[in-house]
């Protein structure tokens, strides 16, 4: 298959508040300039409950799907599912969608495959500090941008944070499912990776200020090749939740240990840069044309 045959169906939203990050535009812009044919969809058609998607006509679908719409249940998350049901290849499979959304399955997926990360516990099955004289940091299951993440120093201070979380939910906010308490890395340089189960892109380093907690999440002091170890396990990261393509992020500590800290189904690279562009938009088509030859080898 050439990539000038490969239709791609881009499932991401087109609600407003997230259209205006530019995401949505950037995916088909670079799946175009490689030669995909690239259709949108925001929700299940009118007319496939009862006609179905068309059969074969889509070589892949990039299920763009928000931690927040998995949680939902939101109109992207079912057409994934549909799609996924009816024989579509996805980019991330449904099992990695739901699998990467929560960060207490996942550090449960890699600690079953052995991939190394910050330890991590649910805060309400704690009853003892777990890493008794340092701090830790508390962040919620669901949820991206590194929202609500903080550093705490005891239960108490832990439990007060996560009633003041559910307190929130209750009158309407986010959702933040599991209260985590992970070990915290002190300074470290936070990796960000586009990976697939055997390839890696360049490593773009987050910027972030001496002493803070979290980065800031597009902008990329240093940009270079992956070593060996880090491509190893960025690539693990991905393959260990049964993804095709995710945007992972590997923390460096100032020793030069390497731990896996999350993985996002989807994500949004730099519209930008269009060297990031390229790099995904090649390893999804990638995905779709070794879909098309395990469909040609098994109708032979």
């Amino acid at each position: 298959m050439q990539s000038d045959e490969v239709r791609v169906l881009l499932v991401i939203t087109d609600e407003d508040w997230y259209e205006a990050a530019g995401y949505a535009g950037a995916w088909v812009r670079a799946l175009e300039e490689q030669g995909a044919e690239v259709e949108r969809l925001a929700r299940v058609p009118d007319d496939w409950p009862v006609t179905g998607p068309p059969p074969g006509h889509y070589d892949l679908a990039i299920a763009h799907v928000l931690v927040e719409e998995v949680i939902a249940y939101a109109p992207t998350f079912a057409l994934a599912v549909l799609l996924e049901a009816a024989g579509v290849p996805l980019l991330n499979p449904v099992t990695s969608l739901v699998a990467s959304a929560d960060k207490l399955v996942t550090h449960a997926v890699w600690a079953a495959a052995g991939v190394p990360q910050p330890a991590a516990w649910d805060l309400a099955r704690v009853r003892e500090w777990p890493m008794p004289g340092r701090q830790m940091v508390l962040k919620p299951a669901l949820g991206d941008g590194a929202r609500y993440i903080e550093l705490v120093g005891d239960l108490d201070a832990a439990s007060g944070i996560e009633a003041a979380w559910r307190a929130d939910e209750a009158a309407g906010g986010h959702r933040r499912g599991a209260a985590l308490l992970q070990e915290w890395i002190a300074e470290p340089a936070c990796a960000r990776i586009f990976a697939t189960p055997t390839t890696t892109s360049l490593v773009y380093e987050k910027s972030r200020e001496e002493g803070a907690l979290v980065t800031h999440g597009t902008v990329y002091p240093r940009v270079y090749e992956a070593p060996p170890e880090m491509a190893r396990l960025a690539s693990q990261m991905v393959a260990a939740l049964g993804g095709g393509l995710m945007g992972v992020d590997v923390l460096v500590g100032p020793d030069g240990r390497l731990v896996a800290l999350e993985a996002n189904a989807p994500f949004g690279f730099d519209v930008t840069d269009p060297q990031q562009g390229r790099w995904v938009a090649r390893a999804a088509l990638a995905v779709a044309e070794r879909a098309a030859a395990e469909r040609a080898a098994a109708a032979a």
